[in-house]
């Protein structure tokens, strides 16, 4: 009975992904519209076929700059980055006004244990800039691709305002 236990706990340690799962890189850059930064919006990395994990997200703060986070299945926390691989980019208003004074980390550079709401007496209402064009909020229609390299690093992302 014991070597069985033993069996199974080294067996589930040799098929965990490396430290708590698949490798994770940080990406970060600035999403602009026709040349214009693109403020407090919603950012998704969806996996394509063949690349782990689950994605990741982000939201733009005023500048149209960015920093993914991506969580993991179990985990208590976010992690900044994402698995390199392939991604299709899909860019929305965010469901909620993004606040401007909402901290983004909870101590230096440890993300938040949970995305909160911030209460409503907090909540800045998000500005108003260049709208989407609706080809960029679906996962179907977005022309966005890109291959997050083994390093990860920076990734600029140029929309257009003349796709429909």
């Amino acid at each position: 009975m014991v070597r069985l236990l033993l069996f199974f706990v080294c067996l589930s340690n040799l098929t965990a992904c490396g430290n708590n799962g698949p490798k994770m890189v940080p990406v970060s850059g600035a999403v602009t519209i026709d040349g214009v930064p693109l403020s407090f919006k919603t950012l998704l990395f969806v996996p394509e076929s063949g690349t782990p994990g689950g994605g990741a997200g982000a939201s733009t703060n005023e500048k149209g700059e960015y920093k993914l986070l991506a969580s993991r299945g179990g985990a208590l926390t976010d992690f900044h980055g994402v698995c390199p691989g392939k991604y299709k980019v899909v860019i929305t208003e965010p469901m909620f006004p993004i606040s401007q004074d909402m901290p983004a980390t909870t101590t230096g550079d440890t993300p938040a244990p949970a995305i909160g709401l911030p209460s409503a007496a907090k909540t800045k209402k998000a500005a108003t800039g260049p709208s989407i064009p609706v080809v960029y909020a679906k996962r179907e229609t977005s022309p966005l691709m890109v291959t997050v390299p083994d390093s990860g690093g920076a990734i600029n992302l140029e929309l257009s305002s003349k796709l429909k």
